[in-house]
């Protein structure tokens, strides 16, 4: 069995830390090594670290460098052949590590595999949607966006060498730009439909600056696109990736009510990419929707006539179809509300639908759902 090296970096997150370190301990594939990085850490962190009494664990203090510091000042000091990286807040699930070897094992021409992650609040209980989007089949759609939650890969260690460590001066996205600097290098990833890890979403994420996530964003592509040796068939993608990172940009200041900076943002996206205005602009309004998702968004209905107030003039057609727009989120929302069983917000979204655009209560599917969530 070749020995996986886990990298825990940890920063003041001592009361989730031990259910990080355990979710490694309960692991099905046992031939391992966990280095807990404590990245000048104030609160009780080395006291959980050092808790358990396993020799597999290893613990490492460092002065304050930063997420990708920590994760480097890991990978140095471990020696397993694969890596595994875990936030101290996540964990994995029982079965993540044999998993993800067994598909490298199977398939040594690639160099990473990954799966899905399952979305938990702070008490551990499920929320949302997995994340769960592939790996693009052509890797250099990575460009577009990163499908990946850090914590539900595994990783050859002769391919990071090869690449080199996370890229200590970002504060967000430094493993995006990781699996891009792969995919350049023409190495090859797997995607398992399955779940292998916890990623928790907390009130310390809910208020984590949206600006320096998207500074970190165009400073990702500026790296892959600054480069003198990139080949053409990259660079041609360079409008669609710069329209995504602004589309992106733009959900991130709507979060934060800064509407000034969504609506130029969204004139870059639709500049960059004019197809996002055609067919009166539903692909637009499709990205709109894809945002109620994020789990940021405490309710998806009043962001997005927070949004639909708030466009720019290039985008002015989606307000004369307002209405409709609004109508057809919130029946999206009302089947989605019944499938995962919370019957008051179906009762809402539908009652919203019709409001919106009234020819809904026709709908047979809509009025059923309606009637069985109102005696639920």
């Amino acid at each position: 069995m070749k020995k996986v090296s886990i990298i825990i970096p940890a920063y003041n997150q001592s009361h989730y830390l031990g259910e990080a370190i355990q979710s490694v301990l309960d692991q099905s594939y046992t031939e391992l090594e966990i280095f807990v990085v404590d990245d000048g850490s104030t609160d009780d962190t080395p006291q959980v670290a050092q808790s358990f009494g396993d020799r597999r664990i290893h613990y490492l203090y460092q002065e304050n460098r930063g997420l990708s510091a920590a994760r480097n000042t890991g990978i140095r000091n471990s020696n397993g052949e694969y890596l595994s990286f875990l936030d101290s807040d996540d964990k994995f699930l029982p079965d993540k590590l044999a998993i993800l070897v067994d598909e490298l094992e199977s398939h040594p021409e690639i160099c990473l595999a990954a799966g899905q992650a399952i979305l938990i609040d702070e008490n551990g209980q499920s929320i949302g949607k997995p994340f769960d989007k592939p790996i693009p089949s052509d890797l250099r759609k990575l460009l577009i966006g990163n499908p990946l939650h850090v914590g539900s890969v595994i990783l050859r260690r002769d391919c990071q060498e090869r690449v080199g460590y996370f890229d200590e001066g970002l504060r967000s996205y430094e493993d995006w730009d990781m699996w891009l600097r792969l995919a350049k290098a023409g190495f090859q990833m797997r995607w398992v439909p399955r779940p292998v890890s916890y990623y928790r979403f907390h009130t310390a994420q809910m208020t984590r600056i949206g600006s320096q996530m998207t500074k970190a964003t165009f400073a990702v592509l500026d790296h892959v696109f600054d480069d003198p040796n990139l080949p053409e068939s990259w660079e041609v993608l360079r409008p669609q990736a710069y329209s995504s990172a602004y589309l992106r940009a733009a959900a991130q200041a709507y979060l934060a009510k800064d509407y000034q900076q969504a609506r130029e943002d969204l004139r870059q996206a639709v500049a960059l990419n004019p197809e996002l205005l055609t067919g009166d602009a539903h692909h637009l309004a499709d990205h709109f929707l894809a945002w109620t998702d994020l789990p940021k968004v405490a309710d998806p209905l009043i962001f997005l006539e927070d949004i639909f107030t708030n466009l720019p003039e290039e985008a002015a057609v989606l307000r004369r179809h307002r209405r409709q727009h609004l109508g057809s989120a919130a029946i999206q929302i009302a089947f989605g509300s019944y499938m995962s069983g919370d019957y008051r917000r179906t009762r809402s979204a539908v009652l919203y639908a019709i409001k919106n655009k009234p020819q809904w209560i026709m709908n047979r599917g809509v009025l059923s759902i309606l009637m069985r969530s109102s005696f639920r």
